[in-house]
């Protein structure tokens, strides 16, 4: 078994890890642009129309995300009569499963509406962009190449829309399912970057959009962040979406550092530091495909106050690394189960899992 990269870092140092990045001189007039693109907008679920992609026959839903993309989803009532929460389910980069299976997989508290997502570019979400990961050189590149202007309208780049249209799917949510109710975020890899990216900017816009706050996130190895570390020491080859940026970059008449100042906008560890709702995260040891350290250099800039974010930490991460690594992942399931479950306090959850977040593979005493 020939195991993942470990950038010559031992495990104390990866769990260490901090961000090498900065913020783009451009952040500030970017991101007040983009927020203004997006402000005036009052999305709703509505039952999925002929209009929609058919792709993913197990979506029930749609909503008009970024540039009124229809965003397919899959929306599974609460098993009590009165529900508590929402919890949007984000998918990983490569081969997703079915809106359908996403639920079936995710064993949700009783009082917890479950919506499943799909972004843009994949299947159920494919009407007026098509199939985004048919292209060429993966679909992250979608857009890169365009400039990004100080000040000037946001970029074309298909994560700055998908991002766009994770909060307009929370928007949508409360203004369907009830503004009053909490709405968690889960999300692993892809899905757990955008998470973090999402919960950052919810912050920012909560006084003017307060149905848009994201309440609770639980995510597992993820990426996007630490982009200039990163490509520095991925491969041409490497599997994801670093590689995929990775080939872009050496693809000729390429801009490298036009694109890097885009990368830097989403950064997600630079944007952690702005997340500060409860939040639980699975980070590995060792991963190439999402680096680890970049993993970790996320964790450690959340701006969580302590007692209510906890690290989770596995053996490898986008590997099979074996039965025990393999419980421990199953393990962070549970755990986040009761995490994103409205009747415990993240608090409690931490506190009781505490004894097993860094190694172990039997569940602590009282866990569901």
């Amino acid at each position: 078994m020939i195991e993942p990269d470990d950038f010559d870092l031992g495990w104390q140092e990866t769990l260490a890890s901090v961000s090498h990045a900065s913020r783009s001189p451009m952040h500030g007039a970017f991101w007040q642009q983009w927020h203004r693109s997006i402000d005036d907008r009052e999305p709703v679920l509505r039952p999925i129309g002929a209009d929609d992609d058919p792709s993913d026959p197990t979506a029930t839903h749609a909503y008009d995300g970024a540039g009124g993309v229809p965003i397919g989803c899959r929306v599974q009532e609460a098993r009590a009569s009165n529900p508590s929460a929402i919890v949007i389910l984000l998918h990983g980069y490569d081969d997703p499963p079915s809106l359908a299976e996403s639920i079936d997989r995710f064993h949700a508290a009783e009082g917890c509406v479950v919506v499943a997502m799909r972004m843009r570019g994949y299947a159920g979400s494919r009407a007026r962009v098509g199939d985004l990961k048919a292209n060429e050189l993966g679909w992250i590149t979608t857009g890169l190449a365009e400039p990004v202007n100080h000040g000037a309208s946001a970029t074309e780049w298909v994560l700055s829309h998908t991002v766009a249209d994770l909060l307009l799917g929370v928007r949508a949510c409360r203004h369907t399912l009830g503004l009053d109710l909490p709405v968690y975020l889960k999300g692993e890899s892809f899905g757990g970057g955008l998470a973090v990216i999402a919960a950052a900017r919810s912050c920012a816009m909560a006084c003017k959009h307060p149905e848009q706050l994201i309440d609770r996130i639980a995510v597992g190895l993820p990426t996007f962040g630490d982009w200039r570390w990163r490509l520095k020491r991925v491969e041409p080859r490497s599997l994801g979406a670093g590689g995929e940026v990775k080939r872009f970059l050496m693809a000729p008449g390429c801009d490298p550092e036009s694109i890097m100042n885009l990368l830097d906008l989403f950064d997600s560890a630079l944007h952690a530091e702005h997340v500060d709702c409860p939040a639980l995260v699975k980070v590995a040891v060792k991963d190439e495909i999402v680096p680890a350290p970049t993993q970790s250099a996320i964790y450690n800039a959340l701006g969580t106050p302590p007692g209510l974010k906890g690290r989770f930490v596995t053996q490898f991460g986008h590997f099979d690394g074996g039965l025990t690594d393999l419980r421990r992942h199953a393990m962070f399931e549970n755990m986040t189960s009761e995490f994103l479950d409205p009747e415990q306090t993240p608090f409690d959850v931490l506190a009781r899992w505490e004894d097993v977040m860094t190694n172990g593979t039997r569940r602590p005493e009282g866990a569901a």
